[in-house]
């Protein structure tokens, strides 16, 4: 009885431990969001990037399990200046550091 009570309060405390991440930083979860968009770009020809005014990551917010990471980016050459052709997109970096 007591082995079962101390694995179900030892699988609790980690899953806690795991939904606060303390190891994903908000700086982290900026980068890698950044970067992963930024991948999935390359190799497109008149892709979508940050080389604009105002883009970039707007917001960050800490959730459960990870971090909500807003950004907002621009596509093509010549919409990349027009602030009405920006686009925005909200990315979820989890506690393993993957993006989605």
């Amino acid at each position: 009885m007591k082995k079962i009570f101390r694995n179900t309060i030892f699988s609790i405390l980690t899953i806690i431990f795991v939904a606060f991440s303390p190891w994903i930083t908000e700086g982290v979860a900026e980068n890698r969001a950044i970067s992963a968009f930024e991948n999935k770009q390359k190799g497109v020809m008149d892709g979508c990037g940050f080389n604009c005014e105002g883009c970039g990551v707007i917001k960050s917010t800490k959730v459960a399990f990870g971090y909500r990471v807003e950004i907002e980016y621009a596509c093509g050459l010549l919409e990349a200046d027009l602030k009405e052709y920006h686009q925005y997109k909200t990315l979820f970096v989890s506690f393993l550091g993957t993006v989605h």
